[in-house]
């Protein structure tokens, strides 16, 4: 045993070694960031937390300093995060390099912001590169550490590690910006510093390879408690073996030791160090956990994305049951390893010690996972079972809410396949239920009437086979396309068509649709045989007949499908014409114009299967020229629209919104708006429609709303040259401060930045009474092909001014 050690020899877990620690363990990492850096290179650390990334810019600093390099160290917490505006942000790593460098008296930094007011701060920021270089004349290194925090500015920073990235460019034509050089440090990857997608992400700079402790690096530690044991390296050996070499580990481990003034029997270092660690770390861990360092790794892989934690769990296990993966940098991969709990070796990802394992072993994972998987039971037995106890898969509500829950999560692949298998499993049972009972149906018909056998069993058939065609749609994924034809098939099992010849020919035409979805080309052609057959014999209805909802939906639908299988336009058009009497007539039995939207096992409407619509697409294009069916169309597209409102279903009455200024602007075809078109709208139509929106939506939306907050954030109403000719764009203010208030008002953008169309919050629009913004909709839905936002800009101006000053009354059309 050597001599005890000096009282001020100190292990040191959490927070940066000085540069003299007689604790610091000097890697691999130490000598390649020193000789990259005085070479010159761009360099970053990116590793987990407590890896020595700190310790290891100090000491590293200290180097470079002795041979009058001049180093600025950054500490973006010491900044901060919550509140901050860009120009404080900046502010303060400007502030930061001014006082490391001792620049206060060499220029005004108030007057380099005064001066350059109109420019962005990150063009401040590079200027006062460019002043610095020419101030000092050594080279000048700059660690950023804890980069990390930049996640949780409320302003995005691309900007910034572009210009740093700028900076190292420049060398090619600027040498001065050879003595210049950054050195990033946190726990991110390369790919989070540059988010913008559309950007070139962040490429430059050598990555640093941050290890934990080897064997002889680690040999300087056992000072420390080399006086309580005979074999002292013996005794680092077994730490490391609990610590995988894990700095922070390490040290406290070392530290233990040293605290515990136990002499350490010759032979028993293994059990000695076991024992330590299992009852001052691993045992009620959490409750020794100090500083953290464990609950840093859970809550990393629990909480920090709540819809990937599944995934990595999962991920997670794979490693821990299969002792090591094959590492492909995914960035799941990549997310498990800042958290620290594994590590890559020889290009396989591993748990990265044995205290890890032991803590964040199988139980804690399970106990995890069933926490989030509102399945978690039937989803072990499934996988007890092997995956064949079928009776194990979810139904019903049960299905619905797993199916809810994986939503929008990312989920590895026996979460996905169980929840997949039970809607498939579902699908089958359903198809079976619907076929069990058409023939019970059946059964029971042919128990009533022997005479009506071979009827039934030619419907049962061909039900079976629309059944079949529903199944296979549905798995398909053409959801609203099976509905329908299981809706035909309720309309035929229920009796709600008495005439059997109606009966076949509805069958047969949706058979006909049915192999049109699913291009089954040979039984598309003997279906079309047999709907022409049963075409033939539909009875000419009597005056009883036209008070039928259902038996007026079942003509127009057949009379649809028959012209959509006419090859000559003039007999399509006389069927689709047919189609439209019968429609017409449909509407009159109705005491509300919602009712045909909410008709029981409805036909013509269902979700995006809307027959109404597509008929009069067909007879606007066969029968241009005949202007009722545009002006039919335009009243059946505002009766849906005041269905979709009256339901709450936002989102998708202004995409009908959209469909109707199409209509009205006759540019369906197309699917967008040029300026010109603009100039088509009638003010009658967008009257009705505004009517809608104000009268639905508790004044909360309309183009009336729309226009009053567009007057109340200052802007005006006098395009009056646009009527003359040509818009004179130098009369518009684009982008101005009028119209970002506007924008910022109804929820369209956010500090000039336009929000995706999904991002409007359409959640919170189902309740009104809490909804807060008014004016978000209805909305732009797209057509120029604008390359520039500020085009975009310009033609959402144009568009939504034209609106406001149709709704005035007195615009010149």
């Amino acid at each position: 045993m050597n001599s005890p050690v000096p009282e001020n020899y100190q292990y040191q877990f959490g927070g940066s070694l000085s540069p003299n620690a007689p604790t610091y363990v000097t890697r691999k990492a130490d000598d390649d960031l020193y000789q990259a850096v005085k070479a010159g290179e761009f360099c970053f650390v990116l590793n987990s937390r407590q890896m020595g990334k700190s310790s290891l810019r100090v000491k590293t600093m200290q180097k470079l300093q002795a041979e009058n390099i001049a180093c600025v160290a950054i500490d973006l917490t010491a900044i901060g995060t919550s509140g901050l505006t860009s120009e404080q942000w900046y502010n303060g790593i400007i502030n930061n390099i001014t006082e490391s460098l001792k620049l206060a008296d060499k220029f005004d930094l108030d007057a380099l912001w005064e001066e350059n007011k109109r420019l962005s701060p990150v063009q401040i920021f590079g200027k006062f590169i460019d002043k610095v270089l020419k101030i000092i004349s050594t080279q000048i290194v700059i660690f950023i550490d804890e980069i990390d925090s930049i996640l949780s500015l409320d302003f995005p920073v691309d900007d910034f590690f572009a210009l740093i990235r700028a900076f190292f460019n420049l060398r090619v034509d600027n040498p001065e910006y050879n003595r210049i050089t950054f050195v990033l440090l946190g726990v991110a990857t390369p790919s989070e510093l540059i988010q913008d997608k559309k950007r070139t992400p962040f490429n430059i700079g050598k990555g640093i390879e941050l290890t934990g402790f080897e064997f002889t690096e680690a040999l300087p530690l056992i000072r420390g408690f080399s006086h309580l044991t005979s074999n002292p390296e013996t005794v680092l050996k077994e730490i490391l073996a609990w610590t995988g070499g894990q700095p922070f580990l390490t040290q406290k481990i070392c530290n233990f030791i040293r605290e515990s003034q136990d002499i350490i029997p010759d032979g028993e270092e293994a059990s000695f160090v076991e024992n330590l660690v299992r009852e001052r770390m691993i045992e009620n861990w959490e409750s020794q956990d100090e500083p953290e360092h464990f609950k840093t790794i859970r809550d990393r892989i629990l909480k920090r994305d709540e819809q990937k934690t599944a995934y990595l769990l999962d991920l997670y296990q794979q490693i821990w049951h299969s002792g090591e993966i094959d590492a492909d940098n995914s960035i799941e991969q990549s997310d498990l390893q800042l958290a620290g709990i594994v590590v890559k070796k020889d290009s396989k990802l591993k748990v990265y010690n044995r205290i890890y394992s032991t803590i964040f072993d199988n139980l804690w994972i399970e106990k995890k996972l069933a926490g989030l998987r509102p399945y978690a039971d039937s989803f072990r037995q499934w996988l007890l079972s092997g995956k064949n106890d079928k009776s194990r898969l979810l139904r019903g509500e049960a299905l619905a809410e797993a199916e809810g829950w994986v939503k929008d999560k990312k989920l590895g692949f026996e979460d996905q396949e169980f929840v997949s298998e039970s809607r498939n499993q579902e699908k089958k049972e359903e198809a079976i239920k619907i076929e069990a009972e058409a023939k019970q149906e059946a059964e029971k018909q042919l128990r009533i009437a022997k005479e009506k056998v071979t009827e039934i069993e030619r419907n049962i058939s061909k039900i079976r086979d629309l059944s079949a065609v529903a199944s296979q749609l549905q798995q398909n994924n053409q959801v609203n396309e099976a509905n329908q034809f299981l809706n035909i098939a309720g309309l035929v099992l229920q009796e709600k068509i008495e005439n059997h010849a109606l009966k076949e020919a509805l069958l047969d035409s949706s058979l006909v649709l049915g192999y049109e979805y699913l291009k089954i080309e040979k039984k598309y052609i003997k279906a079309k045989e047999e709907f022409d057959k049963s075409f033939k014999k539909i009875p000419k209805e009597n005056k009883n007949s036209n008070n039928n909802a259902s038996y007026l939906a079942v003509l127009v639908y057949i009379y649809y499908v028959k012209g959509k299988l006419e090859k000559e336009s003039n007999k399509a058009l006389d069927n689709y014409k047919i189609a439209f009497e019968k429609f017409n007539i449909l509407q009159s039995c109705f005491q509300s114009n919602l009712e045909l939207f909410t008709l029981d096992l409805n036909i013509l409407y269902n979700g995006n299967i809307d027959i109404v619509a597509l008929l009069y697409h067909q007879l606007n294009g066969l029968d241009s020229s005949n202007t009722a069916y545009n002006e039919s169309f335009k009243v059946y597209l505002l009766n849906e629209l005041d269905y979709l409102m009256q339901n709450n279903r936002w989102k998708d009455a202004d995409e009908k919104n959209w469909q109707f200024l199409l209509v009205s602007a006759k540019r369906e075809k197309q699917g967008y708006l040029e300026l010109n078109d603009i100039k088509n709208f009638k003010y009658n139509d967008l009257k009705q429609l505004d009517s809608l929106w104000v009268e639905n939506s508790q004044e909360h939306f309309g183009y009336s709303i729309q226009k009053r907050i567009y007057l109340e954030t200052g802007n005006y109403l006098n395009f009056d040259d646009w009527y003359q000719g040509e818009l004179n764009w130098e009369r518009i203010r684009i982008e101005g401060e009028e119209w970002v208030n506007f924008t910022d008002t109804v929820g369209w953008t956010e500090k000039t930045y336009y929000r995706k169309y999904e991002e409007l919050g359409w959640e919170d629009m189902k309740n009104l009474d809490t909804y807060k913004l008014y004016g978000t909709i209805p909305y732009w839905h797209g057509g120029g092909g604008f390359e520039k936002k500020s085009l975009f800009t310009d033609f959402l101006i144009v568009f939504f001014h034209h609106i406001f000053s149709l709704l005035t009354e007195t615009v010149v059309t």
